[in-house]
């Protein structure tokens, strides 16, 4: 058994890298599988293309598939649990969509990508395992899925710091997924859904049960801030927010800053 890596350029506009453990006979077909399930999905998710969301949007609804279905029931949780700071439609606010028995009515142009790519990152991983790797790791423009045993130290840049910086610190990874939202590469593009203005933050990176839900939380996280702490909780991942002041890990921030310079004590 051995480890192997693969990396793919203009993929959801951005990069998709795997990394396997599988026997050298299985390591083909596990990238196979990886790859064709991130293309059936980006038909499924992809705001840049015809895809189900597209038609959907320009229908006005119809009937979801089961994996849109699964993001926008997401969706909706994570907009009720985070009081709008993480929308379905994050430019227009108010009820985007509704679900009716089997169909979708959309009311606003849905913007999916924050839970589509760590979704779809999840599937991937998911597929490489179906497909005979024995762990499998999917980077997906930056979020972050593993299935299977062992885990993966993921570095997280420092927001303030040159682009040769090191690490700001190291997440280990096991079973789940992580995925940051931040100003470093983009500027300030992430919006505030309540106000429509952009959210005030540098970083935020959250580590949770699943890629998809580190992606939600993620974004939540950086609009909230520190009140956004007793959220990751209640659905059982944890986080890293960067301020001006240094990286906190809880609320009230203070000497925590400090124990993120050992990345081995992290989590």
């Amino acid at each position: 058994m051995g480890r192997y890596g693969a990396r793919w350029e203009g993929v959801l506009g951005s990069f998709l890298e795997v990394r396997l453990l599988a026997f050298p006979w299985k390591a083909g077909r596990a990238f196979r599988a990886a790859l064709a399930e991130v293309g059936r999905l980006e038909a499924v998710f992809s705001r840049h293309r015809e895809s189900e969301l597209t038609r959907l949007v320009r229908q006005g609804g119809g009937r979801p598939s089961p994996e849109m279905r699964e993001v926008l029931l997401l969706a909706l949780r994570l907009q009720e649990a985070t009081g709008g700071a993480f929308h379905p439609a994050p430019r227009h606010g108010g009820e985007a969509f509704r679900l009716l028995g089997e169909e979708v009515e959309v009311l606003a142009p849905l913007d999916l990508d924050g839970l589509a790519k760590g979704y779809i990152a999840d599937r991937a991983a998911e597929a490489a395992l179906r497909a005979g790797a024995r762990a499998a790791l999917v980077n997906l423009g930056g979020d972050l899925a593993r299935r299977g045993p062992g885990r993966a130290e993921v570095a997280v840049e420092d927001p303030l710091g040159p682009d040769n910086a090191p690490p700001a610190l190291a997440l280990p990874l096991g079973e789940g997924g992580v995925a940051t939202s931040g100003v470093r590469h983009r500027g300030p593009h992430l919006l505030d859904p309540r106000t429509g203005r952009p959210a005030q933050g540098l970083q935020a990176t959250v580590l949770g049960p699943s890629a998809a839900l580190a992606d939600g939380l993620a974004k939540a996280l950086f609009v909230l801030g520190r009140e956004g702490f007793p959220l990751l909780t209640a659905f059982g991942a944890s986080g890293v927010l960067f301020t001006r002041d240094g990286p906190v890990l809880r609320p009230e921030g203070g000497r925590d800053a400090q124990a993120l310079l050992q990345p081995a004590k992290l989590l």
